[in-house]
């Protein structure tokens, strides 16, 4: 007994265009963990060593988040007001953060203990990092000033003064422990070289806007700065020259994070929306959606955690899905079966070969497939076609319901599917036929049931009025693709008329003025018997000519 073949929908597929790798890469982040605080999410930090903890600055504490389990780890609360700008050390053993106390405060990690509070600042310090080499860190602060200090003793080595407004965003150059860079609302960005005695900038560049966010290149080559819809990049070795400017957001850009070795450029914006850039040629090579606007971004080294912020508290914590990298597709050399097979199979009953058994029929057992194809193999074919015209079908795959038309049509069922329909069943199969008669792909199949529809209710016409407006309605639809075609052959008559004529003349020449006169009656002629031909073959293609439709216009139309 052989097993019921399923109804073959044919697919149609658009054409394959390829998949940037960038977005194979990209799309492999999990929908994010959403976690709350209990305010704006003001800095995001990840440890550069293993697990890679997360320091998430909100409110007046640090809390250090596991980038796997998504837990709180540690929580530094040894603040009076609110904190800002909490980062790690290169080595992630200290932690430092800014406050609305005028003071930037070093913590130890492991312990949570408090090992100093750098005092030096009139208003709060909303940016801090430390220096790649020495034990030195620099703050940057509303009060207009970037201060370095000295770790071990608290003091002050080196206060630049240069900026008119608040600076609220800075970095520090890892290949150069002797470069500071500092961005201000005064819509300039400075260099600073601490070895210069007279505590000016390098360089200062004019952003145009008041600067959020900067970045350094890890070479000390490129200089990113981010204010309000515009990131501009800058080459430092031509002394602050402007190469590009990358305006992808349409609200202000809070943060600027380098990705996959600094060969991607991730940028967060209050749009709710986080973009990922090639450094090569600075495009948009994907992005992510956010419910609300960010105002902070952290993502691990090795790209496997993306920790968003946003103002109302919210923190996002995508994971990369892990990759297999077991070994259980391999195959066992003495079973021939999967690794994961031949676990899963030890320890059963093993029987012989041998045992006797009973002679027998293998009972066919049917897979439960579509319901429609369940009818199919009844044989309940109006069943099989109330099934494929729900709304889930006329919307969504009219190419299933094509499908099974087809199928009935090579069984001799149609008839059988169409009879007996009251007007409800049958206005589903004339909206079906209307919307999607004139598709190229599903015009052969509906042009035979829109004949045998009519053939089959003809008489019935002129007793409901929504149904014979739907008839009209699909006559309006036949005669409008019978047009359509008709116009395309008249105007491929036309080309040929223009393609053969100046065929004609270049075989010509110049060398017969009389047969070059006579080239436009031949091109005419030609062309009459081409648009002849075509109109009638264009009305014998697709001119309904069975007596039953015109039966049916012509008594609707009385």
């Amino acid at each position: 007994m052989e097993t019921f073949k399923k109804t073959y929908v044919a697919p149609f597929q658009k054409s394959s265009v390829p998949i940037p790798p960038d977005t194979l890469y990209w799309k492999k982040f999990t929908p994010p963990i959403l976690l709350k605080e209990v305010n704006l999410v003001d800095y995001i930090d990840v440890s550069p060593i293993e697990p890679h903890f997360v320091a998430v600055t909100c409110s007046s504490r640090v809390q250090l988040y596991h980038p796997i389990t998504r837990m709180i780890h540690k929580n530094y609360n040894r603040f009076k007001e609110a904190a800002y700008g909490g980062v790690f050390r290169n080595d992630g053993k200290l932690l430092l953060a800014g406050s609305d106390e005028c003071a930037v405060k070093l913590f130890e990690v492991t312990s949570k203990n408090l090992l100093r509070v750098f005092k030096g600042h009139q208003r709060a310090v909303h940016r801090c990092a430390f220096l790649p080499t020495d034990n030195q860190i620099v703050s940057f602060s509303d009060d207009k000033a970037v201060i370095q200090w000295d770790v071990p003793t608290e003091r002050i080595i080196h206060k630049y003064e240069g900026h008119s407004d608040y600076v609220r965003s800075g970095a520090v150059v890892e290949s150069n422990p002797n470069l500071i860079i500092s961005g201000s609302y005064d819509q300039t960005v400075k260099l600073w070289d601490k070895r210069a005695e007279d505590s000016k900038e390098m360089i200062s560049v004019h952003h145009g806007s008041p600067v959020e966010s900067v970045l350094m290149s890890p070479s000390g080559s490129l200089l990113f700065t981010a204010g309000l819809t515009e990131i501009r990049v800058w080459d430092c070795l031509a002394g602050g020259r402007l190469l590009t400017k990358i305006s992808q957001h349409h609200k202000t850009i809070t943060c600027l994070r380098f990705a996959t070795n600094s060969k991607r450029l991730l940028s967060a914006s209050l749009d709710r929306h986080v973009k990922v850039y090639d450094m090569n040629t600075f495009e948009v090579v994907h992005t992510y959606d956010y419910s609300s606007p960010i105002l902070s971004m952290g993502i691990t080294p090795n790209d496997k955690t993306l920790i968003v912020g946003m103002t109302d508290g919210i923190i996002a914590i995508s994971r990369k899905e892990e990759e297999s990298t077991s070994q259980d597709g391999e195959l066992n050399d003495q079973t021939g079966h999967p690794e994961s097979e031949r676990r899963r199979r030890r320890g059963k009953k093993m029987y012989s070969d041998y045992a006797i058994t009973d002679a027998g029929v293998k009972e066919v057992e049917y897979s439960s497939g579509k319901r429609y194809d369940t009818y199919l193999r009844k044989f309940r074919y109006s069943k099989a076609l109330d099934e494929v015209l729900s709304d889930y079908y006329y919307n969504q795959h009219p190419a299933a319901t094509v499908a099974v038309l087809q199928e009935l049509i090579r069984r001799d069922g149609l008839k059988t599917a169409l009879a007996g329909r009251q007007e409800r069943q049958l206005i589903r199969v004339l909206r079906f036929l209307v919307k999607h008669l004139r598709r190229q792909r599903f015009m052969r199949i509906l042009l035979i049931v829109a004949h045998t529809l009519c053939d089959m209710y003809a008489k019935e016409v002129g007793q409901d009025p929504a149904v014979d407006h739907l008839f009209l309605r699909l006559y309006d639809e036949i005669n409008g693709e019978v047009t359509y075609m008709t116009e395309l052959l008249e105007l491929q008559g036309s080309l040929d008329m223009i393609v053969a004529g100046a065929d004609l003349a270049k075989d010509v020449g110049a060398h017969s003025n009389s047969v070059v006169n006579a080239v436009p009656v031949i091109i005419t002629n030609t062309a009459s018997k081409t648009l002849a031909s075509s109109s009638s073959s264009a009305t014998t293609r697709l001119e309904p000519s069975e007596k039953a439709m015109e039966a049916v216009i012509v008594k609707l139309k009385s």
